[in-house]
């Protein structure tokens, strides 16, 4: 299983863009998002690993140690956007390196986004800063929308883009995403219940999440085979 490195943008002093209707801060929109995306990952089975998990300012320096020093393979870094033209609104996402992998992330991301949320497309682009150069495995950096537009500022749910990236993130690993939270079992319980954990394409990862479920307790997982019907 790939180690996900989910790097909520901004922090401490370091606000991000501030709205003009209520004051909401990006940086506070997208830990929010970080949180319910590793919720739901580590759900599903990935191994997540969070730049920050509070109202903590880290340089872009710092967060790219801690995912190399993970050995992250997915980075993916949650901001919002914005613009002078308070009307606009869309998804734009930026992939770091010119290959297959980190064009097909970006991708899955953004339509994932224009389904549920709706909103304009502002391209998947390739990311010209070289700001991300040093991390060695693949880098996305996520706008969510513009949080200069005063209706974006007052309905958008940082918990539901979380599960946006969450589901895209999941989908580019050939998984489904799990709603379902895992709990243990209860010894007094006399029905008895069907729990599916996920949908591979790859049977030696399906069996490693069996193994890894045998060791939270749960001792008759296993693994069957699906065709889709």
């Amino acid at each position: 299983m790939a180690v996900w490195i989910l790097d909520a943008g901004h922090g401490g002093n370091d606000t991000g863009i501030v709205g003009r209707a209520l004051g909401i801060k990006e940086s506070d929109i997208v830990l929010e998002a970080v949180l319910e995306a590793k919720k739901h990952l580590e759900r599903n089975g990935e191994n997540v690993v969070l730049t920050r998990d509070d109202d903590t300012y880290l340089s872009l320096e710092e967060r790219i140690n801690i995912a190399e020093k993970s050995g992250g393979k997915f980075f993916v870094s949650f901001h919002m956007n914005s613009d002078i033209d308070s009307s606009i609104k869309g998804v734009q996402v930026f992939y770091t390196k010119d290959n297959y992998d980190s064009k097909r992330l970006a991708k899955l991301i953004s339509e994932e986004i224009l389904c549920d949320l709706g909103t304009n497309e502002k391209g998947v682009l390739k990311d010209e800063s070289e700001k991300y150069d040093k991390f060695s495995g693949i880098a996305v950096i996520v706008y969510g929308e513009y949080l200069s537009n005063n209706d974006v500022e007052k309905e958008f749910d940082g918990k539901r883009f979380g599960r946006m990236i969450a589901k895209a993130c999941l989908a580019m690993v050939d998984k489904v995403l799990l709603l379902t939270p895992i709990t243990e079992p209860k010894e007094t319980q006399q029905r008895a219940w069907r729990v599916c954990i996920g949908y591979y394409r790859d049977y030696n990862e399906a069996i490693d999440v069996m193994v890894d479920m045998h060791k939270k307790g749960f001792k008759r997982a296993h693994v069957v085979p699906y065709n889709g019907k």
